[in-house]
This record gives C-alpha cells, sequence and structure tokens, in this order.
C-alpha cells in the first residue's frame, strides 16, 4: 500500500514485466481501500496479456497456470538479488557422497542458501518452499537427494471411482469424496523405479532398481495447493470430478515434513478456494475467500458476492 515495492524493481525489466507489476499493485489497493462493492482488473488482464500470448484473447485459460505465471513474473521483476550470480555447478561424485553424509536439515539449508544467493522478493518471502527428492539404490542402498523450490503444491487426486461390475455389467463409475490428506499421501509415497526406469546408481556402476520418494523440506509462510484435476485417458484428457475435502482450521502436514525441518509450524488454515465449473473445453471460475476481519467466508462470482458457511 505503501509503494515500498517500487524501490524493488529491477531497472532493466521489460517494459511489459513492469507494466503488470504496476497494475498488479493498483488490483491490490483497491480492493483494500474497499471503497467499491467489486473492481473489474481489466488493465491488470491486458497487461498480463501482453506478457503472454498464451493469455490474449477470450479462451478459456486455467487458472493455477495464470497464477504461475503471474507469481513468477512478480518475483523475476521483484527480485532483490541483481545482477544474479552464476548458477551452482554440478557437483562431483565425491562431493556428492559427503553432501549425502549430512542430515536433512544441513542439506536442506545448503541447497536453501544456493537458491537464495540467486532469489530473494517478496514472493520468495511468501510463498515459496523447498521440495526434497530422494533416490534410494535398492542393492547397496545409496542415496542422491536433490531440492528444488516450489511455488505450488501439486498434488495428484486418487482414484476412488466405483462401479456396479461386482452386481452385473458396469452402468456408470462414480467419483468418491475424498479429503486433502489421501492427495498429499499419493504425492509423498514412495515409487519404484525398475523396468526401463532402472536408475543409474552411481555406486554399483550399474541401472539398479531404486525408491523415489518427494517430501516437504520447506514450509512456506503461504501454501498454494494445486489439485491435478485433469488425468490421461489413451489420447483424451477428462477432468477429475471428485470432492476433495480441505479442513478449514489447522490442516497438519507434519507426516510430509523431513526430520528435523527446523521450527516452522506444519499447522495451516484455509484462507481461499479457487473452484472452477465445467469442463476441459469450457467452464466458469469462482471463489471462496475467509474474511478473518468479520469472521466469515465469502463466495465472488464475477461481480456477485455472498456470504456462505465454510462448509460449503
Amino acid at each position: 500500500m505503501r509503494g515500498e515495492w517500487r524501490s524493488h524493481l529491477i531497472q532493466d525489466t521489460k517494459e511489459q514485466s513492469s507494466s503488470m507489476v504496476t497494475e498488479f499493485a493498483h488490483v491490490v489497493e483497491r480492493m483494500w481501500r474497499g471503497q467499491f462493492s467489486f473492481i473489474s482488473p481489466a488493465e491488470f488482464r491486458s497487461a498480463v496479456a501482453r506478457c503472454s500470448e498464451q493469455f490474449n484473447g477470450n479462451d478459456q485459460q486455467d487458472a493455477h497456470e495464470f497464477a504461475s505465471f503471474v507469481l513468477d513474473s512478480l518475483h523475476e521483476c521483484l527480485n532483490h538479488v541483481h545482477p544474479r550470480p552464476l548458477p551452482e555447478r554440478e557437483l562431483t561424485l565425491d562431493e556428492e557422497l559427503q553432501f549425502e553424509q549430512l542430515s536433512d536439515a544441513q542439506q536442506s539449508r545448503v541447497q536453501w542458501d544456493a537458491y537464495t544467493r540467486r532469489n530473494k522478493s517478496i514472493v520468495s518471502s511468501i510463498f515459496q518452499g523447498q521440495i526434497q527428492s530422494r533416490l534410494t539404490c535398492m542393492a547397496c542402498q545409496h542415496t542422491s537427494t536433490t531440492y528444488h523450490m516450489f511455488t505450488e503444491l501439486s498434488v495428484p487426486i486418487p482414484d476412488t471411482s466405483s462401479d456396479n461390475s461386482a452386481n452385473g455389467p458396469a452402468l456408470h463409475s462414480e467419483p468418491q469424496p475424498i479429503d486433502i490428506y489421501q492427495c498429499l499421501d499419493a504425492y509423498s509415497e514412495s515409487e519404484i523405479l525398475d523396468g526401463d526406469n532402472k536408475w543409474m546408481c552411481p555406486v554399483c556402476q550399474t541401472k539398479r532398481t531404486a525408491t523415489k520418494r518427494l517430501m516437504i523440506a520447506r514450509l512456506p509462510l503461504v501454501l498454494i495447493v494445486h489439485l491435478k484435476r485433469f488425468s490421461t485417458v489413451g489420447h483424451f484428457r477428462e477432468k477429475l470430478e471428485a470432492n476433495v475435502q480441505i479442513p478449514t482450521m489447522s490442516m497438519c502436514l507434519q507426516k510430509y515434513v523431513t526430520f528435523g525441518a527446523g521450527e516452522q509450524s506444519t499447522l495451516y488454515n484455509l484462507y481461499a478456494v479457487a473452484n472452477h465449473f465445467g469442463s476441459m473445453s469450457s467452464g466458469h471460475y469462482t471463489a471462496s475467500v475467509s474474511d478473518g476481519l468479520n469472521g466469515q467466508w465469502n463466495h465472488f462470482d464475477d461481480t456477485r458476492t455472498s456470504v456462505i458457511h465454510e462448509s460449503q
């Protein structure tokens, strides 16, 4: 609101990107002033379209892709680190073996420090976390651990459909309600790499069956969870219609965080949900947002707003 972001805007940022940051700031300012019952972010949308042809025109676009593009663009334009140092070189085999001797917390810190030497912005301080990806050779138990930054945690929706095949021909399949923890379980469960996917173990010096597991090494202040609602069946893609239930208070992620990940809290309260109604080719977005000041949930549908119960 005080315009402090202007001092962090990279001077040689392309005009289109700079315009997008400015228009986004105007949208935030107008919302917080509370002068209008609704606003039309037409200038901001036009600025985004000038930065990416994907969002030009009136075709339906994916909200997740749009949010990812905006956050990434804001981060790049407001990055405090300028000019950026060169990326870290890859570890030698001996250095990798030494790295694997470190604890999870030590590994995470080393990799996060390397990332923040090149990336530091208001976006990274609020929305960015860190994922640990670990391969384990099932022959010699050697591990290879890598870390990468994330802005959105993309989790799969498990297949919980049921049909009537047990009592005769299958007539139809209906998605069953699931909760967010089932999605997180599917995200973090170990994957077996076998057959054509065997891993070239640097210790065994040959391809070996291995396990791969993803865990959260560092949680962001604000966690964005993306539900993978599209699946591929043969040559076709379809939308998964399963209802995913998410607690509005104290969603606990302790089970999915690496050991010794620090003193950070693993509890999150739900703030907002982007809702999509429709199919792959057409549809409509609405939003449900918590109003902490008034202790209520609001539903936003274009220019229409209404108070809803948090169970909705």
